[in-house]
């Protein structure tokens, strides 16, 4: 953004151009985002221009008016904002910054299952826009499959996803047998704020009524790809301790909604993961389809 359409923007919220300013990276949001000073305390400016992402911005802009007082995790507060045909500009407050999902530890895993938990309990919202999520996170992941038809045949897991891509519609239906909920929309470590030990949860312009599992599979990938060590196992056995869900049909559609993830998903990033990257989405993908046979 060029310094007089961004000095516009400030204006527009009260802040001026000579205001301490870093520009902080953008975001698949389609959002620019600034550190600014207001009344001397750091806060960020988040500035999204009239165009395809403008309505994921104005759902935010809405999260922040409507549900985030009622959310039971932290989130950042809005400050000021400004809403027009041009642009639309939250002024929010600033926290700690993402970790590396290789740095995160159990504890920290396990606090994250308990808020998404936590989450995924409120009631869901019965109105727009909470009821249609956009349509790049609509939740379960329905993807077209001829990226994935050649790719995965040239790994080693050609053999075990043959059934899968065969048949697709059984992934679907595991998803479907459990109820809807409000969730995050976006849940990765790079949108969860660390302050000490207290997690933030920002970036809400995918939030909206999706399946629960398929959340929680997409935070799961997201970390095992950047090379996390995830505790799995004791990460669902919180999540279900804290929230009323069958925890059979839950974990059969989290198996389902990761394996839909790692087959239909990560093939289109494949060309810039490493081997090693991608040997290790093989392995996890392997692993799962297992699971998936036994249960």
């Amino acid at each position: 953004m060029r310094d007089d359409e961004l000095a516009r923007v400030m204006r527009s919220v009260g802040l001026e151009l000579g205001a301490t300013r870093i520009d902080l990276a953008g975001g698949a949001s389609g959002s620019g985002v600034y550190r600014v000073q207001i009344d001397g305390d750091a806060a960020v400016l988040k500035v999204t221009v009239a165009g395809d992402w403008q309505n994921n911005a104005r759902r935010e802009l809405t999260f922040y008016q409507t549900l985030a007082d009622q959310v039971p995790v932290t989130t950042p507060r809005l400050l000021r904002y400004a809403d027009n045909d041009h642009f639309t500009a939250l002024l929010l407050s600033a926290h700690g910054s993402a970790r590396p999902a290789r740095e995160w530890d159990r504890p920290a895993w396990l606090e994250v299952a308990r808020q998404l938990a936590a989450i995924h309990s409120i009631p869901p919202p019965g109105e727009d826009p909470w009821i249609d999520p956009p349509v790049h996170r609509k939740l379960p992941y329905l993807p077209p499959i001829d990226v994935a038809e050649a790719y995965w045949p040239t790994t080693g897991a050609a053999d075990s996803v043959r059934p899968l891509l065969d048949e697709p519609d059984q992934l679907v239906e595991a998803l479907r047998a459990i109820p809807d909920c409000f969730g995050h929309g976006d849940c990765h470590v790079d949108n969860l704020l660390r302050e000490g030990e207290q997690i933030v949860w920002a970036d809400w312009q995918v939030a909206g009524v999706g399946c629960p599992a398929s959340e929680l599979a997409f935070l799961w990938s997201r970390a095992n790809a950047d090379g996390a060590e995830l505790p799995y196992e004791a990460m669902l056995r919180e999540y279900v301790a804290h929230r009323e869900v069958d925890p059979a049909l839950f974990h059969r559609a989290l198996v389902a909604a990761e394996i839909e993830i790692l087959l239909f998903a990560w093939p289109h990033f494949a060309a810039s993961l490493t081997q090693e990257e991608r040997d290790r989405l093989t392995r996890r993908l392997l692993s799962l389809i297992h699971d998936w046979s036994t249960t």
